[in-house]
């Protein structure tokens, strides 16, 4: 199979076979398993996933994975679908519902893709998504949005509640919080927060802002505000607490929280002195980004030569490098750095295999493509979210993190 698409979720992953398009699963979410080991070799290995209520056998124009549901647009139809689980506690899981849109109830939860009514018959150009809502632009730079909006991550009011008394909107609404004189061309996604770059070079953010992922100010937003530390912007993503922002120029710069590595910047050692609002990140050979990825508390850089960089956490192997040294900051004989990579380092990957092409980070794993159509994945893997199971006969080969890249297409 040659790819030529990815993109990693919470503990999943999807992967689009190239020639037919179709779309493959990997991981506790993917195909609406809710963090249930199917205990056998062939469920643990790719498996398709299937459009239900498609009229013709369905393949994707676009895909996204979410840290606990899925967004695809199809192609021969242009629907949005709708599809996955998560909870916001354990033993419910009511609490993704919201982002899986109008018409999707709590027996969806746990089935496979599911079209959902949106509200504009607008070409949809690109979607994303963060742990429990849902992002969507179509032409025009038009930005609609659904899902919990607990922490101002829509962008827009929220009149209604779920029945913990959460403020969510199931009903894909369009956000107007933009200037007028604004046209957005990319959207991204952190995991309370929802990005919008528009044309001019402006970065506008909502959600959650304790860690001023979204620049200065620990309040959070809740409407659409432009960040003003960084102009020129071209792209941005989010991780749980951090946002890494790539501008025209190449370069890449980090706000958030930064003390497991993920913004890129060096040893911190002191949580009570944080890192300015926004730091450049530095490349090793001075090399220009590409694509910026962002996981929950580690970072992936894309260089334009096709090299990729990873840096944060690396407990479970997520950055594909060895962690730096460690260290014990407070001297109770722990070491607090252990599992970290501090600044870029580059991920190892054959050279048969070719320079990467795309990028993208889970929760707590990442999965690189090259221009060969191979992809490599490696971190954590205790729901088989690295689709690595083909061959393997012990259920716990099958759920070991891996520290270094290993091929599964």
């Amino acid at each position: 199979m040659k790819s030529v698409g990815v993109s990693a979720g919470g503990e999943h992953t999807l992967i689009q076979r190239g020639g037919d398009g179709r779309l493959f699963s990997a991981g506790a979410c993917g195909l609406g398993w809710c963090r249930r080991h199917p205990l056998n070799d062939a469920l643990f290995a790719l498996r398709q996933v299937q459009f239900a209520n498609a009229a013709t056998e369905e393949t994707c124009r676009l895909f996204h994975a979410s840290y606990y549901h899925n967004l695809a647009v199809g192609a021969n139809t242009g629907k949005l679908y709708t599809w996955g689980c998560g909870t916001f506690t354990d033993g419910g899981m009511d609490g993704v519902i919201p982002a899986l849109g109008q018409g999707h109830s709590a027996e969806d939860v746990g089935e496979g893709p599911k079209a959902i009514d949106f509200p504009t018959k607008a070409q949809i150009e690109q979607i994303s998504g963060g742990a429990y809502h849902s992002i969507v632009m179509t032409k025009g730079g038009s930005i609609f949005t659904f899902g919990a909006g607990q922490l101002g991550q829509l962008g827009r009011p929220t009149a209604g509640k779920d029945a913990s008394g959460l403020p969510v909107d199931p009903i894909p609404k369009e956000v107007t919080g933009i200037p007028l004189h604004e046209t957005v061309k990319s959207i991204g996604a952190g995991f309370y927060n929802t990005l919008a770059v528009c044309r001019s070079g402006y970065l506008y953010c909502a959600g959650e802002n304790q860690n001023e992922q979204c620049g200065k100010g620990p309040e959070n937003l809740y409407n659409m505000t432009r960040v003003k530390e960084v102009n020129n912007v071209v792209s941005a993503e989010g991780g749980y607490c951090h946002t890494l922002i790539q501008t025209a120029a190449g370069k890449v710069f980090s706000m958030g929280c930064g003390f497991e590595g993920q913004r890129g910047v060096g040893v911190l050692d002191d949580e009570n002195s944080p890192p300015a609002t926004s730091t450049e990140v530095i490349l090793p050979n001075s090399e220009s980004a590409a694509q910026v990825a962002a996981g929950a508390n580690h970072s992936i850089i894309l260089s334009k030569t096709g090299t990729a960089y990873t840096f944060g956490a690396n407990d479970v192997g997520q950055c594909g490098v060895p962690s730096d040294f460690s260290k014990d900051i407070d001297g109770d004989g722990d070491d607090e750095n252990s599992g970290i990579v501090w600044s870029p380092k580059a991920v190892p990957i054959p050279a048969w295999a070719g320079p990467v092409t795309k990028v993208s980070a889970g929760y707590a794993h990442s999965v690189l493509t090259t221009r060969s159509g191979k992809v490599f994945s490696f971190g954590q893997n205790d729901n088989g979210q690295l689709g690595i199971g083909k061959g393997q006969d012990d259920i716990t080969d099958l759920t070991e993190s891996r520290h270094v890249p290993v091929q599964i297409v």
